[in-house]
Parts: structure tokens; C-alpha cells; sequence
């Protein structure tokens, strides 16, 4: 029984050695990360050259993301238009993009950083 008993404790020991003690990290959250999309100019017009500027926090890793701002017309009637966007600092990314037709667009906004995408749905109003 003395003998079961230490070969019992001795494999618990092993098994708690093996899998660690530590607890494990938790992952991002994709509810708390927020995004918000600023243009400049503000009012977005035909023909002229717009940043789309894309802020983003609540992120848990310090890692930079990848960010890809996918622009398409609301009713589908052009091809999207994806851009890798340049971080300029504060968590804000951006691109800029010459708008040559009126109307809405839906903009995605795609966050990646390891194994985590997260993409946020925005809307802009071109005159």
C-alpha cells in the first residue's frame, strides 16, 4: 500500500511538473477593442485625395497590428479596394483614397496581430 501510495505522489508530481503551474495567459477579447474611422477632410467630396484615419484600443498585446482598410460601395456596384494602412502613431492607421463616385460606402476595417482578425464595419458618406 506504502509503495502505490509514493508511486501515486510521485506521478502527480511528474504530471504537475509537465503541464506547469502557471496559469495561462487570456487571450484578446474582441468586444474590447474599439475602432473608430475619421476622414480628413471631414466632409468627403469626388476627385479629391481623402485619409481615411482608422484609431484602435483595446487591444491586450503591445504587438503593432496589421491594419487593412477594405472600402466598398454600400450597393456593391464598384470592386472593393483594400489598402494596407501605415501606422502614424497613437494606434491611428491610415490610407488615402481618391473617391471618384458619390454615395455611401461601407468600410472594413481589418485588425490583425498573431493569431487574432478582428474587422469593424464603418460607414462614410461621399458627396
Amino acid at each position: 500500500m506504502r509503495k502505490t501510495t509514493l508511486i501515486l505522489v510521485f506521478c502527480w508530481l511528474v504530471f504537475t511538473l509537465l503541464i506547469g503551474c502557471s496559469p495561462k495567459p487570456e487571450g484578446q477579447d474582441p468586444a474590447k477593442v474599439k475602432i473608430e474611422l475619421t476622414s480628413e477632410p471631414t466632409a468627403v467630396q469626388t476627385g479629391q485625395t481623402v485619409k481615411l484615419i482608422a484609431t484602435l484600443s483595446g487591444l491586450a498585446n503591445e504587438e503593432e497590428p496589421n491594419v487593412q482598410i477594405d472600402i466598398r460601395k454600400s450597393d456593391n456596384s464598384i470592386l472593393p479596394d483594400t489598402k494596407n494602412a501605415n501606422s502614424i502613431g497613437n494606434g491611428q492607421y491610415s490610407v488615402e483614397k481618391i473617391f471618384n463616385h458619390p454615395g455611401a460606402y461601407s468600410i472594413y476595417i481589418h485588425v490583425y496581430q498573431g493569431d487574432l482578425h478582428i474587422t469593424k464595419k464603418k460607414e462614410l458618406q461621399v458627396s
